[in-house]
């Protein structure tokens, strides 16, 4: 089960293991039309908005990415979008061909600001028949065969942890620099001392930070279990 953390709070844990994996992004061999595109993707392309411009922008250059468009292509028709809407390019070069494009559930969701992509709210999910079917906007797109090939992204670390605030083991991946931080933690940190997950804002983005108080939290969670 993933671990959930907010912007804000503080999820007291103790590590249970680490490792690391390679990370690949899927890509169509196959550069898909405009035609075949979802409605969501559509209606990004002749309706934008500055409203929520940074997710719908990262949706849609995800969506290209993966889509099998080269790079100046897909920035020419991208600049349809933040023509309208008015978004930097950066937003472009962050997640074209480097990040993979959301799911459908993750589309349809409330989200609190860019970096979550939910678009719920903004007009662009209007699903037709063939939504009912897929579950990811690139697979609305795909012909059959849905031929493609695997980019290499680096690496992924995975981190297991016991949530004491839900009694589950959780996971989450980290950063390579969070990665670092949690193996100083592990280094440091006395027996009485208590883990905690947090995100906080750095530079506008949302970011997974790992810190060490003093606690009595297990302490009064094994009595209450005993």
């Amino acid at each position: 089960m993933r671990l959930k953390v907010k912007e804000g709070s503080e999820v007291p844990v103790s590590i249970i293991s680490m490792d690391s994996c390679k990370r690949y992004l899927w890509i169509s061999m196959e550069r898909i039309p405009e035609e075949r595109f979802p409605p969501c993707i559509r209606n990004m392309l002749h309706r934008a908005s500055e409203e929520g411009s940074n997710r719908a922008g990262a949706v849609l250059a995800s969506f290209l990415g993966q889509a099998g468009w080269r790079e100046e292509e897909a920035l020419r028709l991208w600049r349809i979008f933040s023509e309208m809407s008015g978004l930097d390019e950066s937003i472009f070069r962050k997640w074209f061909a480097r990040m993979h494009c959301p799911s459908c559930h993750t589309i349809k969701s409330e989200a609190r600001g860019y970096p979550d992509l939910g678009l719920h709210g903004l007009s662009y999910c209007k699903p037709d028949e063939r939504c009912r079917e897929i579950s990811w906007p690139v697979a609305y797109a795909l012909g059959d065969p849905d031929w493609g090939w695997l980019k290499p992204l680096g690496r992924k670390n995975r981190v297991r942890v016991y949530n004491w605030t839900t009694a589950r083991e959780e996971e989450l991946e980290v950063s390579e620099d969070v990665r670092g931080e949690i193996e100083k933690i592990l280094a440091e940190a006395g027996s009485e001392q208590q883990i905690f997950v947090t995100k906080i804002r750095e530079n506008g983005k949302l970011r997974i930070r790992f810190i060490v108080r003093e606690s009595e939290l297990r302490k009064s969670v094994l009595s209450d279990l005993l």
